[in-house]
């Protein structure tokens, strides 16, 4: 009879109360009633945060709890963490640029916000610069661009991380830009590089463009410094000290 039962929630759909049904007290029949459906809506829920952290593309998943804020990192006037955290930037249309040193935070809070926003059900997209740039190179060479690039109109928030690690081929340099100025005043992005905004025309290979995406990107942004060491190197050096302490003599 069990089998049967969730066989035929499966069928409906249901697929929380097939996995849990048999959990869920019975005290009357308003009660029982409640409570599955409340069990139901409660598994569609986390579904449908997996499946927008899923459609996302993350590389990793790092979350705003084991983020470590520290006074290496500077935050303009006017904004605060909570203003970030609590995604109020969004509805405003408003950038976040986090420009520092590799290894000091950049990639892990533009994550976490990200995932934030996924959680709150925001259609949410991550790549790295030159993920992003060889997605529209291929596109492109497939006569597909312009159904992609339209696909990304539905999206409210936008990182591209990793600007400036690898320098662009002139064409993935104008499509980039192109996919920028499309998000200009239309959703957020979050941007992170490891150059100041002097050396973003090594990357991109043209002073006209690189002072036109610039000058798109800081109008309704709030640009964020990290400094000091790598949190990775710093972490990776304390291990392997620790590792020489408890070495025996």
């Amino acid at each position: 009879m069990h089998e049967s039962i969730e066989a035929n929630l499966r069928k409906l759909k249901l697929g929380g109360l097939a996995k849990e049904w048999r959990s869920v007290a019975y005290h009357d029949a308003e009660q029982y009633l409640a409570a599955l459906l409340d069990l139901e809506l409660k598994e569609r829920e986390v579904n449908r945060v997996n499946r927008m952290v899923r459609t996302a593309g993350f590389n990793v998943i790092k979350t705003a709890e084991d983020f470590v804020w520290s006074r290496n990192i500077a935050l303009p006037n006017g904004l605060t963490r909570e203003y970030m955290e609590q995604l109020r930037f969004i509805p405003r249309k408003e950038n976040l640029i986090f420009l520092g040193s590799v290894g000091t935070g950049k990639t892990h809070l533009a994550t976490s916000i990200a995932l934030k926003a996924c959680e709150q059900g925001k259609k949410t997209r991550f790549y790295t610069a030159a993920s992003l740039a060889n997605i529209l190179l291929d596109k492109n060479q497939k006569g597909t661009l312009g159904a992609y690039i339209t696909s990304l109109k539905r999206v409210e928030l936008m990182v591209i991380d990793e600007i400036g690690f690898v320098p662009l081929h002139k064409d993935a340099a104008e499509l980039l830009f192109q996919v920028i100025s499309d998000c200009y005043e239309r959703k957020s992005l979050i941007i992170t590089s490891n150059l100041e905004f002097s050396g973003w025309n090594t990357v991109l290979g043209d002073n006209r463009l690189t002072a036109a995406l610039i000058d798109r990107l800081i109008h309704h942004s709030h640009i964020v410094i990290f400094s000091g060491e790598s949190y990775r190197l710093t972490q990776s050096m304390h291990r392997q000290q620790n590792g020489k302490d408890e070495k025996p003599v």
